[in-house]
């Protein structure tokens, strides 16, 4: 999450029809995809042919922007960032379990987003009036999307479920606006 976390509309083609033209032998393990920049990293091929990854070229209805990966990148939905590998140049199925640059670091392979939630309204050292105030914040759970988020201000004696305000992904995937009084 952090900085990092947005919507925006993914302009392309699935993943799974290129793969399905060029064809995948049996006993394919992954998906190498390389970048421009010499980044490597590999996912599943099993989730390589599922529907979601797709090799996209724009984004929000324009052509992708140098830092988000032009001409192309890869985007798979629920696999953290050092899956979705930008500038891409190449892809190889293997029967390797090849592993990228973070996971020879110790990295996660399956790189599966966690759910996580914050607070950000009021924010960080913001002083408030003594009395009942409105809290509120992110909830993200990458492709499984949120379907309700709770809270509890007695270190976790009792929980109240908070207010969906905003689901800015048109599929109810993604990451929710939440809210409570």
């Amino acid at each position: 999450a952090g900085p990092l976390i947005g919507t925006a509309e993914w302009t392309g083609v699935p993943l799974a029809t290129v793969l399905n033209l060029a064809g995948v032998m049996n006993g394919a393990v992954k998906l190498v995809s390389e970048g421009e920049d010499g980044y490597a990293d590999s996912i599943p091929i099993e989730r390589a042919l599922s529907a979601e990854p797709h090799i996209v070229w724009k984004m929000n209805g324009e052509p992708l922007p140098p830092k988000h990966g032009t001409p192309v990148r890869l985007i798979v939905p629920g696999l953290y960032g050092i899956k979705n590998v930008k500038w891409l140049t190449s892809m190889t199925v293997t029967a390797d379990d090849f592993q990228g640059y973070w996971q020879q670091r110790g990295w996660t392979d399956t790189a599966v987003i966690k759910t996580s939630s914050r607070i950000d309204v009021p924010g960080e050292r913001a002083v408030i009036a003594a009395g009942p105030t409105t809290i509120g914040g992110v909830a993200f759970a990458g492709d499984r999307g949120i379907a309700r988020v709770e809270v509890s201000t007695d270190d976790g004696a009792t929980w109240q479920e908070a207010t969906i305000t905003e689901n800015p992904s048109p599929a109810g995937l993604g990451w929710v606006l939440w809210t409570l009084a």
